[in-house]
């Protein structure tokens, strides 16, 4: 089985607001959340707890119809709104000399 495109809080918030997902399921990332009985109630929600963990805004963001709206869509959304994190290659903006 291949593993998730996203990382574990973003399952785990998916896991708490997806009522048809249950504690231990993983959506299918190309799956509309409707099938996990996604409602305009549980994507508010769903919204405000990846805000809150991820240290986001998505206003504006989530603009596909909620019917259609996929896992894999939402962590796109979610990656964007990420700052990007340095890397190994990035240099450190500090000099020690």
């Amino acid at each position: 089985m291949a593993s998730a495109p996203w990382n574990p809080t973003f399952e785990a918030i998916l896991q708490r607001g997806l009522p048809g997902l249950g504690k231990d399921g993983i959506p299918a990332a190309d799956e509309p959340l409707e099938r996990y009985e996604l409602d305009s109630l549980a994507l508010i929600g769903i919204v405000s707890e990846l805000e809150s963990a991820f240290g986001i805004s998505l206003t504006g963001q989530v603009v596909i119809p909620r019917h259609m709206l996929t896992a894999g869509q939402l962590w796109d959304i979610v990656s964007a709104a990420r700052p990007p994190s340095p890397g190994p290659q990035d240099p450190s903006p500090w000099a020690i000399a």
